[in-house]
């Protein structure tokens, strides 16, 4: 069956998959590091226009997640293994890619505090970190590039659009692979080519069902990964805060105090915001009749807010290297320059934290409202989300919230494995006379 919030949210990703690339272009059009501009150099000279082309960097990569699995939407059972890798990709891969990007408004910080030596010394150190390197940088640029190479021809092989779609869009892509550090006209070319190939391809698939869950293969595979999903991400809080820098009780003031834990820390972390996304995502899309509007929008509330903060964790390995290379004290000192920065705190910060945390709390609101669980199951994601705010003192405190949370979440994946609603009493006619 395909509900009603399927294709609602299949459009909603279809209008990203148009956006996406608009902003690829704007980025490019503004990026000061053009041509044969060192990296250091442009940051330094143009700050503002570095964190403007950071931004929409983020969000155009951000945007092509929603709308490259808008395009594996209708994907059934014909092309269903390859579906699985490019919903692997983009999930993991290109989610990760789009947090890389935000590191720009840490090197730019960095860059007008410290000479150029000093900058290359932190680039070297935060390079020798295996958990930065096979956590964040190998995934995120395999899984960008296979997403964004793999997606279109998968969509085509599933009869969801034309082959036209995958070599255009193919053909876009190497353009801006080729021409992107290029001068704006050159580099916004593939950008252009991505666009008109998007908007054909979504003008197409406007009006096309997605494939239903009991017609097997893709969409079966993401219901089975999201409701693992919603076990998997409270267990990864879990772990990400028994690893956290400091004792029991007491966070370490300073993450150059345990570089281990503070680097699995922050993984783990990383790890479980994203493994909320198809979570809440398979919740939401099983919502029918009342609640279905609501879920609509707090799965979108929820899957967006959780993307950007699940990028945020990267900033640790950054801290790290500071504090490796030019002391604590500096790297307290850049963090929050890199911290306080406008578009930073309004187009990331502020969307990740509120939400990505609220989010947590809408979606078993829908769910209840949806009468796939009882009242209690919000109440306990909304205790858990208070106590990461109150009780992340320590590493035994800490636990609190994940506890919680894999207690809401869990009952949410045993209601939509059951796929049964909540029975809701009925008063008898002759009783209520």
């Amino acid at each position: 069956m395909t509900t009603d919030t399927s294709i609602r949210r299949q459009r909603a990703g279809l209008i990203c998959l148009g956006t996406a690339p608009l902003l690829l272009a704007a980025a490019t059009a503004v990026d000061p590091a053009l041509g044969d501009v060192g990296y250091y150099d442009a940051i330094r000279a143009d700050p503002g226009a570095a964190g403007l082309h950071s931004l929409l960097l983020h969000w155009a990569w951000l945007l092509y997640v929603p709308g490259l699995l808008a395009l594996l939407g209708p994907v059934g059972r014909r092309g269903a293994a390859a579906a699985a890798v490019a919903w692997t990709a983009i999930m993991f891969g290109l989610t990760v890619f789009a947090a890389l990007v935000v590191t720009d408004f840490f090197a730019i910080a960095l860059a007008d505090a410290v000479d150029q030596a000093a900058f290359a010394a932190h680039e070297r150190e935060a390079g020798t970190y295996g958990w930065f390197t096979a956590g964040w940088q190998l995934p995120g640029m395999v899984g960008w590039f296979v997403a964004m190479l793999l997606t279109p021809y998968v969509a085509a092989y599933g009869r969801a659009v034309g082959w036209w779609y995958p070599l255009v869009a193919t053909a876009g892509f190497g353009l801006y692979l080729l021409f992107a550090i290029e001068s704006p006209l050159l580099g916004i070319t593939g950008p252009v080519v991505l666009t008109v190939a998007n908007i054909l391809a979504a003008t197409r698939l406007w009006h096309v069902t997605p494939a239903p869950e009991d017609g097997g293969g893709h969409p079966v595979f993401r219901r089975t990964v999201g409701v693992a999903c919603l076990v998997a991400a409270p267990v990864a809080l879990a772990v990400g805060m028994a690893t956290m820098p400091g004792g029991a009780f007491e966070i370490a003031p300073s993450l150059a105090s345990d570089p281990g834990g503070a680097q699995a820390s922050a993984f783990f972390l990383h790890l479980s915001w994203l493994l909320f996304v198809p979570g809440v995502l398979t919740v939401t899309g099983r919502l029918t009749g009342r609640g279905r509007v609501f879920g609509l929008v707090a799965g979108g509330i929820a899957g967006l807010g959780l993307l950007n903060w699940q990028g945020l964790m990267v900033s640790d390995y950054l801290v790290l290297a500071a504090e490796a290379t030019l002391g604590t004290e500096r790297a307290a000192v850049i963090n929050e320059a890199a911290g306080g920065s406008p578009l930073l705190a309004l187009g990331v910060l502020l969307p990740g934290m509120a939400g990505g945390l609220l989010g947590l709390v809408l979606v078993p609101v829908a769910a209840a409202v949806g009468r796939l669980v009882r009242w209690y199951v919000p109440v306990l994601a909304g205790l858990g989300v208070v106590a990461f705010f109150v009780l992340t003192t320590g590493r035994v405190t800490g636990l609190v919230s994940p506890v919680l949370l894999l207690v809401a979440y869990a009952l949410l994946a045993r209601a939509v494995v059951a796929g049964r609603r909540v029975a809701v009493p009925v008063v008898a006619a002759g009783a209520a006379r």
